[in-house]
């Protein structure tokens, strides 16, 4: 009973597909050039820049200064001046230095992303509406975006039909 129910379904599902398919429009878009190519991009990109810059700065000075008080800490205790005790306390408190920074550098981390979507929302979001204008004008049912698609057909490349509506 269950091969005979199975047996069924799938025979639907392969009649109903060709019927589907065939009044399905696609359209394929290259967004990342899109995006390369605009000249909001590039000023968000020199912005990011400079946000990097601004997040990296302080963090490398602390590693630079981390980086020698260790260098410091070790001829001091290959020759023997620092005691073992002290020699404990300061390997914990470089280890609680190290945590800090790792710290740091993650919350760093995170606000640049938070900065990114920020800064990059106001353009997906005009390219999202350059997409659905084409979409609509061309009754596309589905657009992919090119990345990793082969096109056999080039015809149903979007790409400069949303870069006109993009502008």
């Amino acid at each position: 009973m269950r091969k005979v129910a199975l047996t069924l379904f799938c025979l639907t599902c392969l009649l109903l597909t060709p019927a589907l398919a065939r009044d399905l429009k696609i359209g394929v878009v290259d967004i990342e050039d899109i995006i390369n190519k605009s000249p909001e991009y590039k000023r968000i990109e020199s912005s990011l820049k400079r946000k990097t810059e601004e997040l990296g700065r302080p963090l490398q000075r602390r590693e630079q200064e981390l980086s020698q008080q260790l260098q410091d800490f070790q001829k001091q205790a290959e020759a023997g001046i620092i005691k073992d005790d002290a020699r404990k306390r300061k390997e914990t408190e470089f280890q609680r230095t190290l945590q800090d920074l790792q710290k740091s550098r993650d919350q760093a981390a995170k606000e640049f992303q938070d900065y990114y979507q920020r800064e990059m929302k106001p353009l997906m979001d005009k390219l999202t509406r350059a997409v659905e204008q084409v979409a609509n004008e061309e009754n596309l049912d589905i657009v992919f975006p090119k990345a990793g698609i082969f096109l056999r057909d080039k015809s149903l490349d979007v790409t400069e039909k949303v870069r006109a509506r993009f502008r």
